[in-house]
């Protein structure tokens, strides 16, 4: 009885298992059908080209830097003595030739009228020599030594002067005092500081620009320079010194002067940063639209005989709309720009408008 209930069982088992496979048997030809008649309807996968073509292309090449001021000097003593009179403080505007510091002078001032009295003692000297010398009273080498003393006289008077005229420390620039080293009736000595002077006027950016763009770049070339400090707004420069030579980095300084002129003052010591405009003409370019991968490993899909074929190419510069490039392409080759996320390779294309 057993052997009899498991003969039956076997074929209820097989029935079900037997209708599973006929049905996903239909589903896959069904399936196969579908893609078949799929194939059928796209003969070609439809893209959009441009043509590369020669023209001219506008870039920038960016770079930035630190301000500073055209002239900024320290102002040192050229003379000794107690300061009797400090004529500025800092932040205060100076003048070129006005006087910031005097040191006492009495000392010098008598050292002066001494020279003065020995240079016209001396001159009267010569005079009595010379009439003596034509009545032969003198010989001619005692005349002589009178003249070489009056030389010396003269020279000791301009020594003396000079003495005089550095008791009254004057500014060698215009600018503001941005530091102050001395206080008044401090004894000054010969090469101490006194005062640093900043002339932010005119300022210079000095920026570092590699060797492939380098020959990009003007002296005299007008360019944009924008300051972090002073949001939205755009400063104009000049180029105006270009390096002749690399440093080891192979980078070569560019020099930017600006006027400090108008409602906005800039200082000298702020981060800055400038656009040096760059047109070049001739070049062979696309839309950037039309590189498929990265900027890294550039490549392009050509339409050749209706097939779209992968090419690998070498870029140049780029703006927001256009890249040039160096190798790969020729004039005139049909470019794909959209489309080809559904490209490998070899495909069949079709061009739409």
């Amino acid at each position: 009885m057993k052997i009899r209930k498991s003969i039956w069982i076997i074929p209820i088992i097989l029935i079900p298992i037997a209708g599973v496979y006929y049905q996903l048997n239909k589903n896959k030809k069904e399936l196969n059908s579908v893609i078949a008649f799929t194939a059928r309807q796209i003969d070609a996968i439809p893209v959009k080209i441009e043509t590369a073509t020669r023209s001219t292309i506008d870039s920038k090449i960016k770079a930035s830097g630190i301000l500073e001021a055209n002239n900024q000097l320290i102002v040192v003593s050229e003379t000794q003595g107690k300061i009797i009179h400090l004529n500025k403080d800092l932040g205060d505007w100076v003048q070129k030739g006005e006087v910031i510091t005097k040191v006492e002078d009495e000392i010098v001032t008598a050292s002066v009228m001494v020279a003065e009295a020995n240079v016209e003692q001396q001159a009267k000297d010569i005079e009595r020599f010379k009439r003596l010398s034509e009545g032969d009273a003198i010989t001619k080498h005692d005349l002589e030594k009178a003249e070489i003393g009056f030389k010396k006289a003269k020279a000791d008077l301009i020594t003396a002067q000079k003495s005089l005229s550095n008791t009254s420390i004057t500014a060698p620039i215009s600018g503001v005092i941005n530091q102050k080293f001395v206080t008044e009736g401090q004894f000054l000595s010969g090469g101490m500081p006194v005062f640093e002077i900043v002339d932010n006027n005119q300022l210079k950016l000095h920026v570092k620009i590699d060797g492939d763009d380098i020959y990009k770049i003007e002296k005299n070339q007008n360019v944009n320079v924008s300051v972090p400090v002073f949001s939205n707004h755009i400063f104009p420069g000049k180029v105006t010194a270009i390096a002749a030579k690399a440093d080891q980095a192979m980078n070569f300084s560019v020099e930017i002067t600006l006027n400090n002129t108008g409602g906005l003052a800039l200082k000298s010591g702020l981060f800055a940063e400038v656009e040096f405009p760059v047109q070049l003409k001739d070049r062979l370019i696309i839309r950037k639209e039309c590189i498929s991968g990265s900027m890294e490993k550039p490549q392009v899909f050509v339409v050749e005989n209706s097939k779209a074929v992968l090419k690998n190419i070498v870029t140049g510069i780029s703006n927001d709309k256009y890249i040039e490039v160096i190798s790969g392409l020729d004039e005139g080759s049909r470019v794909i720009y959209s489309g080809q996320l559904n490209l490998g390779g070899n495909e069949q294309v079709k061009i739409i408008e």
